[in-house]
């Protein structure tokens, strides 16, 4: 692959957003489980609903764009956006899961600014995020002018109770996923988190330019903790 120094102070996040009409209270989709009427029960904005017995113990809170935008506010009065660059300034790069229990930023204590992120279910190297990269090398390349000088380090983050597990009952999805046949899908260690990082750093490994350093973390979600399970090692040519 191409020169991959990685690039930003912008954290690649991805998100799903539904624009809907603005209506003075909101209503909440729930999947359809068995035995539901694929009725949504309603929730008044930004409070939180009591469901019915078959999702007890599930809350929901739903948040609209004006409490973001209060929210948002609150951010760019504390100004800690002014004056940060493009290029991250720990040189780091994360890739992890999208569970909101387990934001990098959070997890890991970084700051803004401080390092670029990618998310995706399983925090998993997929054929996706490896184009990911590429693009993001290219905006280094754009910036300037060839690679990122330094040391870079690209940080696997994965972590315990992780949904990807629930998908091992859809082979077929997760070999789309990974574009791999179906067959493959063992390779990937998607119940083991332990496993399944050691894969990723392989991939990082195999992919990345010499010199990059690539790591691989484990985060417990009942601790709070990561396991360092790959110390970070540079790539060899």
């Amino acid at each position: 692959m191409a020169g991959t120094a990685l690039w930003a102070g912008w954290k690649a996040r991805r998100s799903v957003c539904a624009a809907r009409p603005r209506m003075p209270r909101s209503r909440v989709a729930w999947e359809a489980a068995p035995g539901h009427d694929g009725r949504q029960p309603e929730v008044a904005v930004g409070g939180t609903g009591s469901p019915g017995p078959e999702q007890e113990g599930v809350a929901v809170t739903v948040i609209d764009t004006d409490e973001l935008a209060r929210r948002n506010a609150g951010f760019a009065d504390g100004g800690s956006f002014a004056g940060l660059k493009l290029m991250p300034s720990g040189s780091l790069t994360v890739i992890g899961c999208v569970d909101p229990r387990v934001d990098p930023s959070d997890v890991l204590g970084l700051k803004l600014g401080e390092a670029a992120v990618i998310r995706n279910v399983g925090g998993r190297v997929t054929p996706e995020t490896l184009g990911t990269l590429e693009m993001l090398s290219k905006v280094v390349q754009a910036r300037a002018g060839g690679p990122r000088p330094g040391d870079v380090h690209y940080a696997v983050l994965h972590h315990t109770d992780c949904g990807i597990t629930d998908l091992a009952a859809f082979p077929e999805l997760l070999a789309d996923y990974f574009e791999v046949p179906a067959g493959d899908l063992d390779a990937k260690a998607v119940t083991d988190p332990v496993a399944a990082v050691r894969v990723d750093v392989e991939i990082l490994k195999q992919k990345l330019p010499a010199g990059v350093f690539v790591s691989g973390l484990v985060y417990d979600a009942a601790t709070g903790l990561i396991d360092v399970v790959v110390p970070p090692a540079r790539v060899e040519a």
